[in-house]
């Protein structure tokens, strides 16, 4: 089989390919080897100094990640899962092939595909088959001659509008033909409500292929963006005095072809097992927040009244809830978690709810009522965490989810966030000058 789509490939005139891995802080890492050496590659990995998993957002290595000179900068190998392969559009004579990280023969603890794999066979050994859908906004955005971001397009009001003063450019065209001559299960785009918003959808799949498009869609909408000299971004909220993007993870349950989070007896028309998934949510939220909202800037979403989760609460059909459950049933029975930023990880935010979910179903837990109206719990509950600080302590402090992610992992994503977060509250920003240095 790995020998019959090599030859396609060649015949199709592809001569080199692009080795991806994501490390643990989002960030897509890569080698590009010529097609031939490729089947080597498979067999033997290719050497990457695993200290890579150890660098921050602005290129630092900060002392305490446990996988630096810890392990004396050693090579770990990357493997080529044959199974991503795929031919890049928008890059001539090009394949893409994403990997997995080894080290001493054994999968890398801080590897985030990895750490989903685990969470899979977790799930599966209490006899659930995850399936995910991924819902993914973005701002597409220009750089001015002052260095500031701006929209793509201004115009406001543009919701749900698909023509040319949307997208003077063509380019979320262009995304869309890059999206699905990727080979993603690309289902529809639309203009969201902010100017220059967008969203484009790919299907559910399993957890694991569809953490691995939702990975590649991203790739495919910033690449197409940077060749049109624009920037495509995921995080919650660009500009100042704009709206935000949420990041929405749909989860559904199968044994064999039957949703078993769909129950027509049960209580909203959900199983029990459906309710118990939601209790271990809502359980290990604040204690997962930090891995589905990695950035400083994913916090400027949990405010009140912005259509976010402010409160660690669920409703039917209630967009201001943490966890939102759709209205269909059926086949298309699911939990909807709000929490996410899109600056998170399609792995690790797919695995922590994953890990959450079937420790909610082993243990059967009641996720308390729901919330109808907006901002307004029945009953008392928490907040989700409000910082990136806050949502630090709350991993830590959650002794389940730090052990279902890994103390390596979390000694080395906590010691990085900690270090991102030191360095923004030491930063001065223009709203401080802006505010304080004329009159005081």
């Amino acid at each position: 089989m790995a020998d019959d789509r090599l030859r396609e490939l060649a015949k199709a005139g592809v001569t080199r390919v692009r080795v991806h891995y994501a490390d643990l802080i989002g960030t897509t890492r890569a080698k590009v080897i010529p097609l031939d050496v490729l089947e080597r590659a498979c067999e033997e990995g290719l050497n990457f100094c695993v200290s890579v998993f150890a660098i921050d957002h602005a290129g630092v290595m900060p002392d305490g990640t446990g996988i630096r000179d810890e392990v004396n900068f050693r090579d770990m190998q990357v493997v080529p899962d044959l199974e991503t392969l795929r031919t890049v559009p928008w890059e001539r004579e090009t394949a893409i092939c994403l990997a997995d990280c080894r080290l001493d023969g054994k999968p890398l603890e801080t590897d985030p595909r990895n750490i989903l794999r685990r969470a899979i066979a977790v799930a599966e050994d209490k006899g659930l088959r995850i399936s995910v859908g991924h819902e993914l906004e973005f701002f597409l955005l220009r750089w001015t001659p002052e260095g500031r971001l701006e929209p793509y397009q201004a115009t406001p009001g543009l919701v749900y509008r698909m023509d040319a003063r949307t997208d003077p450019g063509g380019v979320v065209r262009q995304m869309e033909d890059n999206v699905r001559g990727l080979g993603l299960p690309f289902v529809c785009v639309n203009h969201e409500y902010d100017p220059s918003q967008w969203e484009i959808n790919t299907r559910f799949a399993d957890a694991l292929t569809a953490a691995d498009e939702a990975h590649l869609l991203k790739l495919a909408i910033k690449e197409t963006a940077a060749i049109h000299g624009l920037v495509a971004t995921f995080i919650g909220r660009p500009t100042e005095g704009g709206g935000t993007s949420g990041y929405h993870l749909h989860f559904s349950a199968w044994e064999g072809g039957r949703n078993v989070f769909d129950d027509p007896q049960g209580k909203l028309g959900l199983s029990a097992d459906a309710h118990a998934f939601l209790g271990g949510l809502l359980a290990h939220a604040r204690g997962m927040t930090a891995v589905a909202a990695p950035t400083v800037n994913a916090y400027k979403r949990f405010v009140a009244q912005e259509l976010g989760p402010y409160f660690v609460d669920w409703g039917t059909d209630n967009r201001s809830v943490c966890v939102r459950i759709p209205a269909e049933r059926g086949e298309a029975a699911r939990l909807e978690s709000r929490l996410a930023d899109g600056s998170a990880s399609a792995y690790l935010a797919s695995a922590v709810h994953i890990f959450a979910g079937v420790d909610g179903v082993e243990r059967q837990l009641d996720p308390g009522p729901p919330t109808e109206r907006v901002y307004e719990p029945p009953v008392e509950r928490e907040t989700v965490p409000l910082s990136l600080g806050e949502a630090l302590d709350a991993l830590e402090a959650d002794s389940f989810t730090r052990a279902a992610l890994g103390e390596q992992f979390v000694q080395a994503f906590v010691t990085i966030k900690r270090n991102e977060w030191r360095r923004f509250r030491l930063a001065v920003t223009d709203w401080e000058l802006r505010e304080y240095a004329d009159a005081l």
